[in-house]
């Protein structure tokens, strides 16, 4: 630590006036310096570090798979097309 950064009473002054590190290990230092530790308090009291209930894939009608299977022959003809016309403006 660098002379200047000490007081009087030879103990290390904050960096921030008015701000006291509150462990000897990050005396010296603002909370804030520390962006992971705010993450880690704020994830802490959100409650965001509880596993996620699991999720069940959900079983579809006939109906809705007979939708889907259509959209993915619309979408096959729609590429082919699209491949179509881009193969004759290149070529022509």
């Amino acid at each position: 630590m660098h002379p200047g950064n000490r007081v009087r009473s030879g103990e290390p002054r904050a960096t921030r006036p008015g701000r006291v590190a509150a462990d000897p290990a990050s005396r010296g230092r603002h909370p804030a310096d520390d962006p992971g530790a705010e993450i880690a308090a704020i994830a802490h009291a959100e409650g965001w570090l509880v596993p996620l209930a699991r999720v069940d894939r959900a079983r579809l009608r006939p109906w809705q798979q007979a939708v889907f299977w259509g959209l993915r022959i619309y979408i096959g003809i729609m590429l082919v097309i699209m491949a179509w016309g881009f193969l004759h403006a290149v070529g022509g």
